[in-house]
């Protein structure tokens, strides 16, 4: 090759390693801040890290594996979708209007939002996708990576970032999620809540002080477990319109029973008896007129 060729090789090089450079260096900012929950909460006002999670005797409670839950409360908040659980079906005893990790569940065990897992070992713990509230709209994705993100997952968790959408992701920390067991993905979840460098910040929701409502605004790479590397993740999107009557807890009509009178059988005549009853007045009647006109039988 000539000298003007290697020159031109060159330039392109530095030109493509500029470009790629600019883009691992990109920050991402959402247009507004991403509503903050702590799963572990279970010191202070309303705290719900001692919340059941699920239904059907499922054993888990918020504050251990309800990291998913939580995540999905700082999403609908972010989306202004707000929830209204009345005190018959309130974990508190009373009314609860809007989002938090305690409305969500509630709301949920209600609307019998979660299913069985294979994990289970009894109950129904685990989330039903197509359960949550309406309003938002879910897109699945895998990183197909085992260390690290591969750029096409890149691409589509930084196009989301950009339009405004928040991503719910799967982590790992390490070769297992937790000791003695066997599930390696999906240890635990958390919220992209935008980028800066060559990471992404997040919104954990497990924060170790439980005196504290709200989770850790951290980054990817300094998660409340150590540094995490993405499994699968969910694109959210905030679908237009009210969705306030649809996600309403609809209570049962009370079903009112009209009372039935029936007439015992003793008290019912036959119309030969009524006939002996009538003429019996009648004679009496007569009888009473005979007396009073005077006259000697």
């Amino acid at each position: 090759m000539s000298a003007r060729g290697l020159a031109f090789l060159g330039l392109g090089l530095a030109i493509a390693l500029a470009v790629a450079g600019t883009a691992a260096a990109e920050s991402i900012t959402l247009p507004r801040a991403v509503p903050s929950f702590n799963q572990t909460y279970t010191i202070g006002p309303d705290a719900w890290g001692d919340c059941a999670l699920g239904t059907d005797g499922c054993p888990d409670l918020l504050r251990t594996t309800g990291c998913l839950i939580t995540a999905f409360a700082s999403v609908l908040a972010y989306y202004d979708i707000r929830l209204a659980v009345p005190a018959r079906h309130s974990s508190t005893g009373t009314s609860e209007e809007g989002m938090s990790p305690r409305i969500l569940n509630d709301w949920l065990r209600v609307r019998r939002g979660y299913g069985q897992c294979s994990q289970d070992p009894l109950g129904s713990c685990c989330l039903e996708w197509s359960d949550l509230p309406r309003g938002i709209s879910l897109s699945f994705h895998s990183n197909r990576s085992a260390a690290g993100l591969n750029a096409v997952a890149e691409l589509v968790i930084d196009h989301a970032l950009r339009r405004g959408s928040l991503v719910v992701a799967g982590v790992h920390w390490s070769s297992a999620c937790r000791s003695g067991s066997s599930q390696t993905e999906d240890c635990h979840w958390v919220v992209l809540t935008g980028k800066a460098g060559g990471t992404y910040t997040i919104m954990d929701p497990y924060n170790p002080d439980h005196t504290s409502s709200a989770g850790l605004r951290t980054t990817l790479d300094a998660g409340s477990r150590g540094a995490y590397t993405i499994d699968r993740f969910v694109v959210v999107t905030r679908v237009p319109g009210d969705v306030t009557a649809l996600n309403a807890l609809v209570e049962p009509t009370p079903t009112v029973v009209t009372p039935v009178v029936t007439v015992p059988p003793a008290a019912q005549k036959s119309p030969l008896a009524t006939l002996a009853a009538l003429l019996v007045v009648l004679s009496l009647v007569a009888a009473a007129a005979f007396l009073a006109s005077g006259t000697e039988p």
